[in-house]
């Protein structure tokens, strides 16, 4: 007994101590990366198995998806049971992330240098069932074979012990560990769940579907808009991560919340709403141009609904880590025109506020990624744009003109995004530039209407936009007209008489709205945007639709 009690002892230490560290979300990030990096060489050069660059890339997406939904599910399970921040457990996390790498090394060791290459329960939901209570039993030779299900029960285990040793009850210890396993069988048998769903939503009988129905919904190479099918192997992980994408930003927004609620809305309230709704503008845009050029492209199934979303998001996550970097820059200005902001309400430190706008730019990457490395490049360049307007050495935002034409670059990407879904392997080809032009140019003497919100905080960090330069008044007048003449050079950009009322009407309403007092600064956006907003319904009808 005096052993077992030092034993104990022993390991309260320990997890005490690990307890005590701090670590950031962003250190969890890189070492969680890491962790999955030397998962990948595990499975694809330890152990041979043949494949290209793009099918590796695949590979580490569909891993560090995957685990990663699985590590933020059982963290916020123990931070429930333990009654504690998901924050204060945090320091034990970076640890349990070496128990990715055993499966593989188990599989190996057991075979003789091979590995099975899925981990997952494929079944109907009777036969579900069945594997549940026998603990991962009645399995098929290369499901959840041997190395998962050791790793698995050693979750489970270890989850038993840490809130048995921060409890010492042993009750809430058993059901804390029944729950983690709930939820690593339910992430063993996630692509089971997915198509009980879609069936029961297609009104069919969830009972009827088999483990080989389950293998050919994700399995099989379906048409994506204009993407390359990929091979029968890869498929099933390539469709697998685009659900696991959104359940892991669903996830990671739980675990945010929890964490803080107050800089959880602090990062909500700070978005910007209406450049969030500016930039969905775009992406639509891009989409519908995308459609008109390649209408053969256009595919309705379960995957082609979900890249959408996918991306809409990484975008809205490119703007949220844009926002960050200009914020971090722009704290002179904020203090005087924008105390609200996240910094200047010390919500944030500066360093804390950092690492939340690189999270949100890697966030933004892994979803360009998990549809297609296009993509993610696309959204870096957005980012690299972001960064040459707002930091130092350049911060373009300080010389009139070229800082609203960089904007202009950095919103025709996001056109680009989704045009370039449709066009695949064509890329830009066969992209209506006049539109291209037209929106760089507009898009240029336009923009300027957001500075109206900033004049003071501008004049006092030199940074010399329209307004500062020529006052509210008369920067209104010449806000105003720029956005009058873009109206009216879409007549002759889409060449198109029937919409030249429709400009001088539409034009004059965005003028009136963008001169007059009755409007506030902040307010003034949201008017344009509107008017535009009937004004691109127009075009549509007018010009491409006929």
């Amino acid at each position: 007994m005096d052993v077992f009690k030092k034993i104990v002892g022993k390991f309260e230490r320990i997890v005490d101590g690990a307890l005590a560290k701090k670590v950031g979300v962003l250190l969890l990030f890189l070492n969680f990366s890491g962790i999955i990096a030397i998962r990948v060489l595990e499975e694809k050069f330890l152990a041979y198995s043949p494949a290209t660059g793009g099918e590796i890339l695949v590979e580490y997406l569909h891993n560090f998806l995957f685990f990663a939904n699985t590590f933020i599910l059982i963290w916020l399970v123990l931070s429930g049971f333990l009654r504690k921040n998901p924050a204060t457990i945090a320091p034990v996390v970076p640890w349990a992330f070496f128990l990715i790498l055993l499966p593989p090394l188990i599989d190996m060791a057991k075979t003789g240098g091979d590995i099975f290459w899925s981990f997952y329960l494929l079944n109907d939901p009777l036969g579900l069932w069945r594997q549940f209570i026998t603990v991962f039993g009645d399995l098929p030779s290369g499901i959840v074979y041997f190395g998962s299900k050791i790793v698995f029960l050693a979750a489970v285990v270890f989850s038993f012990l840490l809130v048995w040793l921060e409890t010492k009850k042993i009750i809430k210890a058993f059901l804390s560990a029944l729950v983690v396993y709930v939820a690593l069988f339910f992430m063993g048998s996630f692509p089971s769940w997915v198509t009980f769903a879609y069936q029961f939503f297609h009104g069919r009988d969830v009972m009827a579907v088999s483990g080989i129905q389950v293998a050919q919904f994700f399995g099989s190479p379906r048409p994506i808009f204009g993407l390359e099918t990929n091979t029968l192997k890869y498929a099933f992980a390539y469709h697998l991560d685009m659900v696991f994408y959104l359940f892991f930003l669903g996830l990671s927004a739980i675990a945010f919340f929890a964490t803080s609620r107050k800089k959880f809305r602090a990062v909500i309230g700070n978005a910007r709403l209406p450049q969030l709704v500016y930039h969905s503008g775009l992406f639509l845009v891009g989409l519908g141009l995308g459609f008109l050029a390649y209408p053969q492209n256009m595919h309705f199934n379960f995957f082609a609904f979900l890249v959408v979303p996918i991306l809409l998001l990484s975008v809205w996550l490119a703007w949220l880590a844009s926002v960050v970097m200009n914020d971090l820059y722009d704290s002179r200005v904020d203090a005087v025109s924008n105390p609200e902001r996240p910094l200047q309400r010390k919500i944030f430190t500066p360093d804390g506020y950092k690492e939340a706008g690189t999270i949100f730019f890697a966030l933004s990457l892994l979803g360009g990624l998990v549809i297609g490395v296009k993509f993610a490049i696309i959204l870096l360049i957005y980012q690299i744009i972001a960064c040459f307007y707002s930091a130092e050495p350049y911060r373009l935002k300080r010389f009139l003109g070229v800082a609203t034409f960089f904007s202009a670059i950095a919103s025709l990407l996001v056109v680009f995004l989704g045009f370039v879904l449709f066009s695949g392997a064509d890329n830009l080809k066969f992209f209506p530039w006049r539109v291209g032009f037209l929106l760089l140019i507009a898009l240029t003497i336009s923009l300027p209407i957001k500075d109206l919100k900033d004049i003071a905080g501008d004049k006092k960090d030199n940074v010399w936009t329209v307004p500062v330069l020529w006052g509210e008044n008369i920067g209104r007048i010449i806000i105003a007209a720029g956005i009058f003449v873009s109206f009216v050079l879409s007549v002759f950009f889409l060449n198109e008489s029937k919409l030249f009322w429709w400009a001088i009407l539409l034009g004059s309403a965005a003028f009136l709205a963008t001169v007059s007092k009755k409007i506030k600064p902040r307010q003034v956006f949201w008017w344009v945007l509107g008017i535009v907003g009937i004004y691109g319904l127009i075009v549509a009808k007018i010009v491409f639709v006929g």
